[in-house]
C-alpha cells in the first residue's frame, strides 16, 4: 500500500529540520530574553544598593538630620521618580521617605527582595525591588527601585520574543522545505536511473550536476559501476546470442536430414525414433528462437517499431486466431477491453507475449473452461491480462515462474523449456512496464502486463 505524503521521508526530513531550527531559535531567544530580564533587574538592584551605601555614609557623617535632608533632596529630583526610600526610627515610625509605612513583612537586613508596596500618595501597590540595612541608633534604612519600567521592558522583550519566534518558524519552515526538496531532487536522479535500469535500459546513468559534492561523487561511482555492469551484460548477451544464432543452422540441417531419413525408411521402429528426434529438434529450434527473442528484446531491438494502436482489436484478433484451438481443448476465449484504450508498443512483440500466455493457459489450465483477455486503464498505466479458471499455481511458485529454464512442476506436462514467461517479462520491460503473476477470481492464474498508457 502506498503511504501518504505525511509519512514520506521528504515530509519527515523537512519536519525534523523545522523542529531542530525552531528549537535552536527558541533556545536562543529564551537565553536572550532571560539575560535581558536579569540585566534589567541587576541594574535596579545595583541602583538600590548604591543609594543605600550613599545614605549610610551620609548618616555616619551627618547623623539623622543629614540623612533626612539627603533623602528629601533625592526625592525632589524629578528624573528619579522610580526611586523609593524609607527611614524607620527605633520605635518603628517612618521618619522620612516616600513609602506610606514600613512593610510588616520586611526585615532589617534584606539583601534584595521583590515586593508590592504603596508609595506616598499612590493609589495602587507597585512592584519594586528593595534592600534594607540597619543603622546605628536602632534606625533602619530601606532603598529600592519601582520595577514598572523594568516590567515594561520585560513585556516588550517578551513581545519581541514572540514576534521573532513566529518569524523564525516561518523562515525555518521555508528553509526546511527547500532543503528537503533539494535532497529529494538529488535522490530522484538516482531513482530515475535505477528505474530505467530495472526496465532494461542498461545505458541509463545517474544525472550529475558536476559540483563535486557528495551526491555528485556518489553518482560518478554508480555510473562507473553501471558501465561495468552494462559491459558484462553486453558480453554475456553477445555470447548467448551468438550461440543461439550459430546453433540454429546445425539444428535446421539436422531436422532436414532426419525428415529425409524418415521419408526413406520403411522400418516401423526407425520411423518412431526418427519422428521423436524431429520433435526434439523442433523443441531445440523453438528454444533457440526464444532465447534469441529474449536477447534482442533485452537489447531494445525493435523499439524503433513502436506504434500507437488500440488494444481491443488486438485482443479480438488473438481470440479469433486461437478460437478453434481453444475450442478443441475445451476452452472459450472471452475479451473485455474498452474500444478507445490504446498503447504505444511493438505490436508483434506484444502479440508474441500474449500468445505465450494463451499457450500456457491452454497447456496448464487443466479442467478450466474460459480464458479471459482483458485490458483496462489503471492510472497512467494499462493493465493487460490473460487469466484462466484452471487450478492455478501456489504463491511460492509465482515467484519462480518467470525464472529462465524453470519448469514449475514436471507433472503439469508440456514441452516448454521454461523461457515463455521470461520472454513475456522481457517484452514488458522493453515497453517500460512490468509483469505480475497472481490468482484469478475465483480460481486459476492471471498474468498481467502493466504498460505505460499512450498519450494523446
Amino acid at each position: 500500500m502506498r503511504r501518504g505524503f505525511f509519512q514520506s521521508t521528504t515530509f519527515r526530513l523537512a519536519l525534523a529540520l523545522l523542529l531542530v531550527q525552531v528549537a535552536a531559535l527558541a533556545l536562543g531567544l529564551t537565553v536572550i530574553h532571560r539575560f535581558t530580564a536579569a540585566t534589567i533587574l541587576s541594574d535596579a538592584r545595583t541602583a538600590a544598593e548604591v543609594a543605600r551605601d550613599d545614605f549610610a555614609e551620609e548618616y555616619r557623617q551627618e547623623g539623622e538630620a543629614g540623612l533626612v535632608r539627603a533623602i528629601r533632596d533625592r526625592l525632589a529630583v524629578r528624573d528619579d521618580r522610580n526611586f523609593v526610600v524609607l527611614l524607620k526610627g527605633p520605635d518603628g515610625t517612618a521618619i522620612a521617605g516616600n513609602l506610606k509605612q514600613w512593610p510588616a513583612t520586611v526585615g532589617n537586613g534584606e539583601r534584595w527582595r521583590r515586593i508590592s508596596l504603596f508609595r506616598e500618595g499612590g493609589l495602587a501597590a507597585e512592584e519594586m525591588g528593595i534592600v534594607t540595612t540597619p543603622l546605628e541608633g536602632g534606625r533602619v534604612l530601606l532603598t529600592g527601585e519601582v520595577l514598572e519600567a523594568q516590567a515594561q521592558l520585560a513585556r516588550a522583550s517578551q513581545a519581541a520574543f514572540l514576534y521573532a519566534l513566529a518569524a523564525g518558524i516561518l523562515l525555518a519552515a521555508i528553509v526546511a522545505w527547500v532543503a528537503a526538496w533539494i535532497l529529494a531532487r538529488r535522490v530522484d536522479a538516482f531513482a530515475r536511473a535505477a528505474s530505467a535500469i530495472a526496465a532494461g535500459k542498461l545505458d541509463a546513468r545517474v544525472e550529475r550536476d558536476e559540483t563535486g559534492d557528495a551526491f555528485d561523487r556518489l553518482g560518478t561511482s554508480i555510473n562507473a559501476m553501471l558501465e561495468r555492469i552494462e559491459a558484462l551484460v553486453g558480453e554475456l548477451r553477445m555470447v548467448t546470442d551468438s550461440m543461439a544464432h550459430d546453433l540454429r543452422s546445425p539444428v535446421s540441417r539436422m531436422k532436414a536430414t532426419l525428415e529425409q531419413a524418415l521419408g526413406r525408411t520403411r522400418d516401423a521402429q526407425a520411423t518412431v525414433a526418427l519422428a521423436g528426434a524431429i520433435d526434439e529438434a523442433d523443441s531445440l529450434h523453438r528454444l533457440l528462437d526464444t532465447a534469441l527473442e529474449i536477447s534482442r528484446a533485452e537489447a531494445g531491438i525493435g523499439r524503433d517499431q513502436f506504434a500507437h494502436f488500440a488494444l481491443a482489436p488486438l485482443l479480438e484478433d488473438l481470440a479469433e486466431v486461437y478460437g478453434p484451438l481453444a475450442e478443441d481443448e475445451g476452452f472459450a476465449i472471452a475479451v473485455a477491453a474498452p474500444a478507445d484504450l490504446a498503447v504505444v508498443a511493438h505490436r508483434e512483440m506484444l502479440l508474441r507475449a500474449l500468445s505465450n500466455l494463451i499457450d500456457n493457459a491452454l497447456k496448464y489450465a487443466v479442467g478450466g473452461s474460459t480464458i479471459r483477455l482483458a485490458a483496462a486503464q489503471n492510472g497512467s498505466q494499462v493493465a493487460l491480462s490473460v487469466s484462466d479458471d484452471g487450478p492455478g499455481i501456489s504463491e511460492d511458485q509465482m515467484g519462480e515462474a518467470a525464472r529462465r529454464f524453470v519448469r514449475l512442476d514436471p507433472a503439469r506436462g508440456g514441452s516448454g523449456a521454461g523461457l515463455g514467461l521470461s520472454l513475456v517479462e522481457t517484452i514488458a520491460h522493453m515497453h517500460g512496464g512490468t509483469m505480475t503473476i497472481g490468482r484469478a477470481d475465483p480460481h486459476g492464474m492471471a498474468v498481467t502486463l502493466r504498460l505505460p498508457i499512450a498519450s494523446d
